[in-house]
């Protein structure tokens, strides 16, 4: 199941940190493999541009997942736990680094020591930083330092 679900993952433009976070709320009891992939839907960068043949063959596997998560027996609650320990819900984005660095070079130093301390719990929620686990925004698609680093990064 593993190797199907990478090789769909490589199919389309996707936030693998979000996915998993995402993945780990999937709902045992919802039977609508539409419903099933709302649950991971925001961790694509193009969800409307998935075609059909790539929208079913993620329906298929969230169906089989799901089927095999209700033979486990193990609660949702309990799996979410146990999968959010493993799942980073905040990781080191290149977006993030350079707006650090950017602040840094103006001699502002506050998002350095945000990004400190957040990482200091990277699974925990952190409500009030919920923004810093957004997927890369479209400006930094194509920035230096942000889509693309040197050796020297």
């Amino acid at each position: 199941m593993i190797s199907s679900l990478l090789e769909l993952l490589t199919k389309a433009e996707t936030d693998m940190t979000i996915f998993f976070r995402s993945l780990a709320t999937l709902d045992t009891s919802v039977k609508s493999e539409d419903k099933l992939l709302d649950t991971v839907a925001g961790s694509f960068y193009k969800p409307d541009e998935l075609d059909q043949d790539h929208q079913n063959n993620l329906k298929n596997w969230l169906h089989l997942y799901r089927l095999k998560l209700l033979r486990n027996k193990m609660t949702d609650e309990r799996r979410q736990k146990a999968m959010n320990r493993v799942n980073s819900k905040y990781v080191f984005r290149n977006y993030l680094a350079q707006q650090a660095i950017d602040k840094v070079e103006q001699g502002n130093y506050s998002m350095v020591e945000e990004l400190l301390d957040l990482f200091r719990k990277p699974y925990d929620e952190q409500p009030d930083r919920h923004h810093l686990a957004a997927k890369r925004p479209e400006w930094a698609r194509n920035r230096p330092g942000c889509s693309m680093l040197s050796c020297s990064s």
